[in-house]
């Protein structure tokens, strides 16, 4: 034994001989700390390690015996008095993980002897060794006096200390007499995330019942953050890990995106997991205060601190995702928890988070503008661009918890009369029009003054876009399938007919409005033949023919590039017509009337709505806003009848379907249904 450690041991004997019940309370105190850190010994052990500079990590049993190892700075006399002295650690809080100098205390509560190996120093802590020194004391403590390593336990475990330190690892730990079964479940069921925030260690690996490996590596970064890998033996995970004045918000990805994690795997670690929950759909880290266990935080003035800085991360990510329409990092940044109600609760970490939130995002997102709930996203895009007005992109505005995390922060939806005002700068879809007057007549029946609303072009009549005033002038109708999409947005025909009156609109109620009964069930003149040509003496050379003559032609063999048997209808013809020559998009959510738009092989704009067929000739059908849009876009729009089978898949094109086929009126929610039309497919090979 070495002179520093004579004397530090020497030192704790005098002291223990001195007053033995002082050293009967520490042995109390050591039992507490030990059940407050029930099944933690693992992260202890790990955050002492990382905090020593290891880059490893190991653990193994060999009977009766439990190794732990790391490769990081060897034991210093300095480190084995803190670990000796309860709560004397010599560790700097910010600088380091641990800092309270108690938690290896944790190891009472599954081992009988423990045995040290590190630099110069070989030594055991045994209550019984100690005991036979301080035998007036009625308790001992474990982890107090440094005893000489036993040259037997040393002969004994002689070949597997040397295979653990030919491998590199400076720092050995053997626990004797520990408890299986409990030291198997904690060590082999860590959380990935276990690694996410630790500043050293790369790889832990644990051979017990099961061995269990565990790496992390950076694979790339940017200005933000960056982005980890972790390699389990179960499993291998990505996440984006942003950092920035001592706190860190990491991200599961997913096939390179962000992905929102369950409120139960958004755990706030203080480095090292707790057990509580950050309320958000990401990991986050902090040097927050926990309780002696490690499990949860404690609302003290350096949490409360720690919080106010993690709001200004937040805040930061989230303008950087909406600014670059990231969705999937912002709706893993939403709330689960409801931010006004939140502020009615007990004292929390989501408590705390909300308060610091509106001083965090300061002014910067008000002059957001927010679209009402009654209009869809991609025209209230078109209007905002249009007016040269921030706004969330169409991307993002699905996110769940968006808009009202906005509104909290201040920001308020659009009117109609200021829509209204700004639609005129440009062109949106005949549902948008239709959503802005429903929204309209509805203020309109609120006895609120709308003017604009009736000389404004919004209004669909004999195909065209008008006003209301127009309409009244030229004692003109509203088509029926625009009247049908307000119906569809909430607005009765009797609400049209008395909002007209308020308006002083009456030529249209007389005209259109009037008590009787329309009876004509069909669209469309059943005497106008199509002119359709023979197909079969057709032989296009290009797809660019093949479209222009979409209605009379068949092309064989095309570009198959994309389409996979295992997609959508809308996904492939999507692929097929892109590989072709076409430039589309898929907005199909945004319920428009179409699923595809852009431009045709000749740059022209189009707009495609696809119709899946399980043979030809079988009946489809078409939505009354759909039929509304091939209305308003007659020269542009096209129906794309898809048929698909184990071989190929077909694309006929169908343009201006509400002229060129017999469309029938069913009273099946209104839609339009067709069971006669010519079949040109494009063939594609699967």
């Amino acid at each position: 034994m070495n002179n520093e450690l004579s004397k530090l041991r020497d030192s704790l004997i005098a002291e223990a001989k001195s007053s033995p019940m002082l050293l009967s309370d520490l042995a109390g105190l050591e039992a507490y700390v030990s059940e407050s850190y029930n099944s933690r010994s693992f992260i202890e052990l790990l955050q002492n390690a990382d905090d020593a500079n290891a880059t490893k990590f190991y653990v193994m049993r060999s009977g009766d015996y439990l190794f732990v190892a790391n490769n990081g700075r060897p034991f210093n006399i300095k480190d084995l008095e803190s670990l000796c002295r309860s709560a004397s650690s010599n560790k700097v809080r910010g600088t380091s993980i641990g800092y309270r100098g108690i938690g290896f205390k944790s190891v009472v509560s599954f081992a009988k002897e423990v045995h040290l190996i590190s630099g110069d120093f070989e030594i055991t802590f045994s209550k019984e060794l100690s005991k036979k020194l301080i035998p007036q004391a009625v308790k001992v403590p474990l982890i107090r006096i440094p005893h000489e390593l036993d040259k037997s336990v040393r002969n004994e475990l002689s070949d597997e200390i040397k295979r653990i330190q030919d491998e590199g690892y400076e720092t050995i730990f053997i626990f004797s007499g520990v408890l299986a079964n409990q030291i198997d479940e904690e060590y082999t069921s860590f959380a990935s995330t276990t690694l996410l925030f630790l500043h050293n260690i790369q790889v832990i690996k644990i051979d017990l019942s099961k061995i269990v490996t565990a790496n992390i590596a950076e694979i790339d970064k940017n200005e933000k953050g960056r982005i980890l890998r972790v390699s389990t033996t179960d499993a291998i995970s990505n996440w984006f890990v942003c950092s920035d004045s001592n706190c860190s918000i990491a991200f599961s990805m997913n096939n390179g995106k962000a992905s929102r994690l369950s409120k139960s795997d958004a755990i706030i670690h203080a480095f090292l997991p707790t057990e509580d929950s950050c309320g958000l759909g990401v990991v986050i880290n902090g040097d927050f205060s926990t309780d002696p266990s490690r499990r949860h935080l404690i609302m003290d003035e350096t949490t409360i601190k720690v919080i106010s800085k993690l709001a200004n991360l937040y805040a930061s990510l989230l303008k950087y995702a909406l600014a670059n329409n990231d969705k999937g990092v912002v709706d893993a940044l939403m709330p689960y928890f409801d931010l006004k109600l939140i502020q009615l609760m007990k004292q929390s970490f989501e408590k705390e988070f909300t308060k610091n939130i509106k001083d965090a995002f300061g002014k910067e997102l008000s002059n957001i503008k927010l679209a009402p709930s009654w209009l869809n996203a991609e025209d209230f895009a078109k209007i905002m661009d249009a007016s040269n007005l921030p706004y969330i992109a169409p991307e993002c505005s699905e996110v769940l918890g968006l808009s009202d995390f906005l509104k909290y922060l201040g920001n308020k939806p659009e009117v109609v009369e200021s829509l209204i005002k700004k639609v005129e700068k440009t062109e949106i879809s005949i549902l948008g029009y239709a959503q802005i007057v429903a929204a309209g007549i509805k203020e309109v029946l609120m006895n609120h003054k709308l003017p604009s609303l009736a000389t404004t072009d919004l209004v669909i009549s004999d195909g065209g876009l008008c006003s209301f005033k127009e309409i009244n002038d030229k004692e003109e109708e509203i088509d029926e399938s625009y009247v049908q999409l307000l119906i569809d947005n909430g607005i009765s025909e009797n609400d049209i007919s008395l909002f007209l009156k308020k308006m002083g609109l009456t030529k249209i109620n007389e005209v259109q409005f009037s008590d009787e009964e329309d009876d004509d069930d069909y669209f469309g003149n059943d005497d106008e033949e199509d002119d359709y040509d023979d197909k079969k003496s057709y032989n296009p050379t290009s797809v660019t023919q093949w479209f222009n003559d979409a209605d009379t032609s068949t092309k064989p063999v095309a570009n198959n590039e994309g389409i996979q048997k295992w997609r959508s209808a809308e996904e492939n013809t999507l692929a097929a017509l892109n590989a072709n020559g076409f430039r589309l998009k898929d907005v199909s959510k945004q319920n428009l009337g179409f699923d595809l738009e852009g431009n045709d092989p000749n740059g022209k704009n189009i707009y495609i709505e696809v119709k899946s067929i399980d043979y030809v000739g079988q009946k489809f059908r078409m939505t009354n806003n759909e039929f509304a849009a091939a209305q308003y876009k007659p020269g542009n729009y096209y129906l794309a009848l898809v048929y698909q089978n184990k071989d190929s898949f077909e694309i006929s094109l169908i343009k201006d379907p509400v002229n060129r086929l017999n469309l029938t009126r069913q009273v099946v929610q209104w839609v339009w249904e067709c069971s006669e039309y010519e079949y040109n497919p494009m063939k594609f090979k699967m």
